[in-house]
């Protein structure tokens, strides 16, 4: 981690008041990544910025991190944020398209790939009127192949890809896996709370077709009702009010 990061311990995120808002997604993906994450770091569809800034506080060995975000506000808030927050330029965001190339960002190039992507399918569940959370909640502008098609593209040889998902899309991960020569290395199931059922899967990919699956012990969200468990309350404490 660089010395610019660790000068400020705590993150102040600046996001729209309106549209798209990060969620506890991207605080759960950043402690399950956390653990593996060193190196250049790439995050696919960055909105704020969020994700690597967690990063950048939660694992000593994250080197740099760079932020892909197609829609401009967001990019916008994204670049302040990283300033802000770590103004060493460590970590840059920029513009693209991550299904296409993207002018400097090199293919090969990076040790974790993460993401929080759309976690709706195209033409399932209800739509939003509002056209940036449409894009960031539903597969308007990617689909799960074409996000395991770009983190096979830019991963180094043994570099890992982690991202969330709702539950009941797990079966989807595996095809789309194979198809880029890869295969699911640890999976962390998430519950809302102790016996309820499971919301969303946590997921690391790395390369290579054959190995099961290690499952981690589960992640019970909430410890008691309108509280998180100490493990994300741990994480929600980097943030700070204004």
């Amino acid at each position: 981690m660089s010395k610019e990061c660790m000068d400020v311990p705590t993150l102040r995120i600046r996001q729209p008041e309106r549209g798209y808002r990060f969620s506890i997604d991207s605080v759960i993906l950043a402690g399950f990544a956390a653990p593996f994450c060193r190196g250049a770091v790439l995050d696919l569809g960055t909105g704020c910025g969020v994700l690597l800034l967690l990063l950048s506080r939660l694992a000593p060995g994250m080197r740099t991190g760079t932020g892909v975000e197609l829609q401009e506000d967001l990019l916008e808030f994204a670049c302040r944020n990283f300033l802000d927050n770590c103004p060493g330029g460590r970590l840059v965001a920029v513009p693209g398209d991550f299904r296409r190339e993207i002018p400097g960002v090199e293919p090969g190039s990076f040790d974790l790939v993460v993401t929080n992507p759309p976690y709706s399918r195209a033409g399932h569940g209800r739509r939003n009127p509002d056209p940036g959370k449409e894009t960031a909640r539903h597969e308007v502008t990617c689909a799960l192949p074409e996000l395991f098609a770009a983190a096979s593209r830019l991963l180094s040889a043994t570099g890992r890809f982690a991202f969330i998902l709702p539950y009941a899309r797990l079966p989807e991960i595996e095809p789309c896996a194979a198809k880029e020569g890869m295969r699911v290395e640890l999976l962390r199931v998430v519950h809302p709370g102790d016996g309820a059922p499971p919301s969303r899967g946590l997921c690391c990919a790395v390369r290579g077709r054959r190995g099961t699956p290690r499952l981690l012990p589960p992640l019970f969200l909430h410890g008691r009702p309108e509280k998180y468990c100490p493990e994300v309350e741990r994480i929600c404490r980097l943030f700070r009010a204004g």
